[in-house]
């Protein structure tokens, strides 16, 4: 248990144990639904654009952070009970982001953004010009559609920076209902997910 001086100065909840497929939606209509007050951010926690099950909510002002753990002792998420503790990034900062990992997987454009995985190695954001055609993109095509690289000769993924959550999720759901690259066989197993 922290004390009361980390107590009075923390502002971050961290999730843990929360279903895979989460939107921050979700947890904001779980906190609703739990009476949790000064919620000023929920973000996903994601590493390598993957969700790993933890989300950190940020709050307005540290004083409704006693409450609102007390609100989520045994709470449930979509029917699976969590565990929550309190943050102080008072003095440490946040945890640092970067391209893919962290909250909101360090990127901008928050749950406008979708990765697409994965391409072959060398593949080139040219090469998925055809499938991005038809969906409004947040800008250029140079700027909205950029490759994701981990390590040479590893599969390539896409980050598609989209201009609406609603483009985003049509995308997705147009992938996964037909896959316009169903002629090359590595193409079996591309996937689509809404970056939140």
């Amino acid at each position: 248990m922290a004390t009361t001086e980390v107590l009075s100065k923390a502002r971050h909840i961290l999730l843990k144990r929360i279903p895979a497929l989460t939107t921050p939606a979700d947890i904001r209509r779980m906190l609703t639904r739990y009476n949790v007050q000064g919620v000023a951010d929920v973000a996903i926690i994601y590493e390598n654009f993957m969700p790993t099950k933890q989300a950190i909510i940020t709050l307005s002002l540290p004083n409704f952070l006693r409450d609102n753990l007390r609100e989520l002792t045994n709470a449930t998420l979509s029917g699976v009970v969590f565990t929550s503790e309190e943050v102080d990034y008072s003095e440490s900062g946040p945890p640092p982001t970067e391209l893919g990992t962290g909250p909101h997987a360090g990127v901008d454009n928050i749950g406008n953004n979708v990765v697409l995985s994965s391409f072959p190695s060398g593949t080139s954001p040219t090469n998925i010009k055809t499938i991005t055609d038809k969906y409004l993109l947040a800008s250029s095509f140079e700027e909205s559609v950029l490759a994701i690289k981990t390590a040479p000769k590893n599969p390539v993924s896409m980050l598609i920076k989209l201009r609406s959550e609603s483009e985003a999720y049509r995308m997705v759901r147009d992938l996964h209902m037909t896959n316009p690259l169903e002629r090359l066989r590595w193409s079996r197993d591309l996937q689509a997910r809404v970056i939140h």
